[in-house]
Formats: C-alpha cells, structure tokens, sequence
C-alpha cells in the first residue's frame, strides 16, 4: 500500500473538512446580506411612507387655510352686497313715493333707510378689519393694492357719492320734496349698478386668490378694466 493511501488526510478529506467549515460561514454571511437587503428596503419604504404623509398633512394645512380665507371673502362679499342691496332698495322706494306720495311709502323709505343706515354702520366697524383679511389673503405685510381698490374705487368713488345721493334724496323726499332730481343728479342708479360690478369684481379675484389661482397682478389687470 502506498504512503498516500495510508494517509487519511488525503486532499478528498481535506476538501471536505474545509467546505464543512465554511458552509456555516456562508450560510451566515448570506443570510446578513439578506437582512440588510431587508432593513434597507423597510427603512426606505419607512422614509417614503414618512415622506408622503408630512406630504398629505402640508396638503391638507394648505386646503384647510384655503378654505379659511375663502370663507373670510365670501363673508367681507356680504358686507358689499348688503350695502348695495340696500342702497337699491331705499332709491326704488324713494322714486316710487316721489311719484304717488302717500302715508305708506313714507313709511316704506323710512324703514328702508333705517336698514341702509345699519348696513352702512356694519361696513364701517368692519371696514378695517376686512382691510386686514386682504393683506392676509395676498400673504402680504405692507399695504396692498387690493386694500387700495376697497379704499378708493369702490368706497371713495362708489360707496361715499352713492351714500350722499341716498341722504339728501331721502332729506328731501320726508320735507315733501320729489327725490327724483337728485337721484338722477348724483347718477345714482349707475353708482348702484357700479358697486354691484366693482364688488363682484374685486370679491370675486380675492376669492380665485385665496384659493391659489392665478396672481395678484393678473387680477389688479382684470380689476383695471372691470372696476377702473
């Protein structure tokens, strides 16, 4: 027999021994690489799903401050068309008492005007504060455009001629008077049809505004035209 056969550590056996050793090892080692391949992803879906909720949430504050300022526009729109409506309700009954003047349309355009009177004081204690609710719409610190459209087109050339023409008609409609010449002198009717077309015009880009369509020059242009 020869001396490699008498040895029992012949090459075969050392193969063995050695793959014996090293399966554990590599078992081991593939099953980390595994592991890791595994916690990597959880850790990434993790993140993604992290990510999309801090998404959805700022999302969700963004609707939630949207529909905030539109509900503000929308109550500042009331304060408008309640002086408007009630500016065109006293001028029709002062021109209907000032063609048949009786004890009943008296007394119509005085309730008529007390209701003007407190849709004017409404405007006026919450003239500023809706001043405000523009800035805060338009993001802005500093004194808008906006702010200077409710100021000057629609209250100094609209509100103020329209609120004087309304006065001294109804002055002048108690004492007897007609009221017609004066309506007619101040053009109150187009004053009324003024502050229908300028508030809808300016309420109605504050709304597009605050729910983030279009920009505040893009409606300062239509504002120019529709409200000038």
């Amino acid at each position: 027999m020869s001396e490699s056969n008498k040895n029992p550590w012949n090459s075969l056996e050392v193969a063995k021994l050695i793959i014996s050793l090293l399966t554990p090892l590599l078992l081991f080692w593939l099953a980390q690489i595994a592991n890791n391949s595994i916690r990597a992803s959880e850790i990434a879906r993790q993140l993604e799903a992290e990510k999309a909720r801090k998404a959805q949430a700022e999302l969700a504050e963004l609707q939630r401050k949207a529909e905030a300022r539109q509900i503000a526009v929308q109550q500042f729109s009331k304060f408008i068309y309640e002086r408007r409506s009630r500016a065109s309700l006293l001028a029709s009954a002062l021109k209907r008492h000032s063609k048949a003047p009786i004890p009943e349309s008296k007394t119509e355009i005085i309730e008529r005007k007390r209701l003007y009177d407190e849709a004017f004081f409404k405007w006026n204690a919450n003239h500023q504060a809706n001043l405000l609710l523009i800035r805060q719409i338009l993001e802005s610190s500093e004194y808008s455009n906006f702010e200077a459209m409710v100021e000057f087109r629609l209250v100094k050339n609209t509100f103020t001629p329209l609120d004087e023409c309304l006065t001294k008609a109804f002055d002048a409609s108690i004492r007897g008077q007609d009221a017609r010449p004066i309506l007619e002198e101040y053009k109150c009717g187009e004053l009324i049809q003024r502050s229908l077309d300028c508030g809808y015009a300016i309420t109605d880009q504050l709304f597009k505004l605050s729910g983030g369509h279009g920009s505040a020059d893009d409606a300062k242009s239509i504002l120019d035209q529709r409200c000038p």
